[in-house]
């Protein structure tokens, strides 16, 4: 089952997420979670857990422990629920595990802890200081720097408690990221109400981590202050994807979910979940290829850095 395949099954009725989380881990395929290891911003762990080749069984998804459907529209997080008896069947264990799993949402600690995939779990808010000793990981991955309140402060932490020589693996908007956003380009950027109702898509994004988008001149300065080195730097998810993820089928989550739950013969859901894979498998295969091959680009800078990042 190729990683796309794996992404679709556990997030098949949001296959624009699964494209997305994808092309991440195609991008960082280099990276090694090696010695003393730190998963700073796990969540509920199913992106790591798969990017370290674990699978699950077609019979899990990740909409078995969800709440706040009513107030989806409202910015809520429907994925920080966990409900008792929440436990992914897994067919193939990671290939390595991770010392550490740091979130600051009980509930997603609560599913990481199911995984098996984690040594330690600590829960912190990342915006403060990290209650970890300096120089104590080797390695460290994190996809959630742009979503704190300030992105030098979160280097210089992941920087702090980094043994030297270790290195760290981030994904940090680019600054191109916001135009890629029906919301921000129709909406904010020219301040035009007919294009409020793309409030609706945007569901708080543009007021969290868009704007926290910069381009490698302004990350490079933030990182070289850290006491960090950019050992790799990759440019990738291309307009098209983006704009592919930015509509996908989050409006309709709420209500597809709905129509999932209240299909009783299990039997049939799965044959149904089967073949809603393999359609989208025909769609978003292609893309996959097409973007790794860097066909997809409309002569924009690509809406994501992937850096590695080694303490001097």
């Amino acid at each position: 089952m190729s990683v796309l395949r794996e992404l679709l099954n556990v997030y098949w009725l949001r296959p624009e997420t699964a494209l997305w989380r994808a092309i991440d881990i195609e991008t960082m395929k280099d990276f090694e979670v090696e010695g003393n290891s730190l998963d700073l911003g796990c969540g509920d762990g199913v992106l790591s857990f798969i990017r370290g080749g674990g699978k699950f069984d077609t019979s899990f998804d990740d909409y078995q422990s969800i709440g706040n459907l009513d107030k989806f529209y409202d910015n809520h997080d429907v994925h920080d629920t966990f409900i008792e008896g929440y436990l992914p069947k897994i067919s193939k264990k990671p290939d390595y595990m991770f010392s550490t799993a740091l979130d600051q949402k009980n509930n997603l600690l609560q599913k990481s802890k199911t995984l098996g995939f984690y040594n330690d779990f600590i829960l912190h808010d990342a915006n403060k200081k990290m209650p970890f000793q300096d120089n104590s990981y080797d390695s460290i991955f994190s996809n959630i720097v742009y979503w704190l309140d300030d992105p030098q402060k979160s280097i210089n932490e992941i920087s702090r408690v980094l043994n030297r020589g270790g290195q760290a693996a981030l994904m940090l908007p680019n600054s191109s990221m916001p135009d890629f956003s029906f919301f921000n380009q129709l909406h904010i950027k020219n301040q035009n109400k007919d294009y409020e109702f793309l409030k609706y898509l945007d569901r708080g994004r543009y007021s969290s981590n868009i704007k926290t988008s910069k381009s490698y001149k302004e990350w490079k300065n933030i990182i070289s202050k850290s006491g960090l080195k950019i050992v790799t730097h990759k440019m990738h998810l291309s307009k098209t994807v983006i704009q592919i993820w930015d509509v996908g089928l989050r409006p309709l989550f709420p209500v597809l979910l709905k129509l999932v739950n209240a299909v009783e013969d299990k039997e049939k859901l799965q044959e149904i979940k089967n073949e809603w894979i393999e359609i989208f498998m025909k769609l978003l295969e292609p893309l996959f290829d097409l973007e790794m091959q860097n066909k997809l680009n409309q002569n924009e800078e690509k809406a994501f850095h992937y850096f590695v990042l080694e303490k001097r």
